[in-house]
């Protein structure tokens, strides 16, 4: 289970996988310049492939499990609040790679924006709050800027024959759900559903595995 770009494994707490022993993957920082594929091969090196298993992956996480799929052959792939190419991605992303103001901001500054944005889009309760502000303020500031630019520069593994879940909300800000392929949607669940949504996302994993 690998989290998103501003969060850590406590992001699953909520959920309830039945039948299946669950890992958290761990966050390294990308080296300077690193693409999306090198570093899920660096992630990966946590998974255990001895045995049959399957990825899931919350937004950046969801981009690496893709990734992973390159060199590693999971049962299958579970996608929240994710993309499953670039073109799932809005299009300003991908603007940044022909105009790249990105390399000009910092990750504080993006630390920054999204605390002061956040509560406004995407609301949660008091408990949840606390949980996702602590996770979002222990990122380190060079994580959040390379991270980003692993993103910017993503173009996705080609997903042909993978059996994917791709779990996307309605009100999902970040990466718009008009932009999504073939997915089960959570209706008014936001990019950071997986707090809010847990019970409605274990349902179907569930069924998905």
């Amino acid at each position: 289970m690998i989290p998103g770009q501003g969060s850590d494994t406590r992001l699953f707490k909520h959920l309830v996988i039945e039948g299946y022993d669950t890992v958290g993957i761990n966050y390294v920082i990308p080296e300077k310049n690193e693409g999306m594929n090198d570093l899920a091969r660096r992630m990966a090196s946590e998974i255990d492939t001895t045995e049959s298993f399957a990825l899931l992956g919350v937004s950046l996480g969801g981009m690496l499990a893709m990734e992973m799929c390159s060199f590693m052959n999971p049962d299958k792939i579970i996608l929240i609040s994710s993309a499953k190419n670039e073109n799932e991605i809005p299009k300003m992303y991908r603007m940044f790679r022909k105009l790249p103001i990105n390399k000009i901001i910092g990750g504080n500054f993006l630390k920054f924006c999204t605390v002061l944005f956040q509560p406004i889009y995407e609301p949660l309760g008091k408990e949840d709050q606390i949980l996702w502000r602590t996770m979002f303020k222990e990122k380190d500031p060079k994580f959040m800027k390379r991270a980003s630019d692993c993103i910017i520069n993503w173009e996705g593994y080609a997903n042909e024959g993978i059996d994917i879940l791709h779990i996307h909300g309605s009100k999902d800000r970040t990466l718009p759900i008009k932009n999504i392929g073939e997915h089960e949607r959570i209706e008014n669940g936001t990019h950071i559903m997986t707090l809010t949504e847990a019970e409605k996302i274990s349902e179907l994993v569930n069924g998905f595995l």
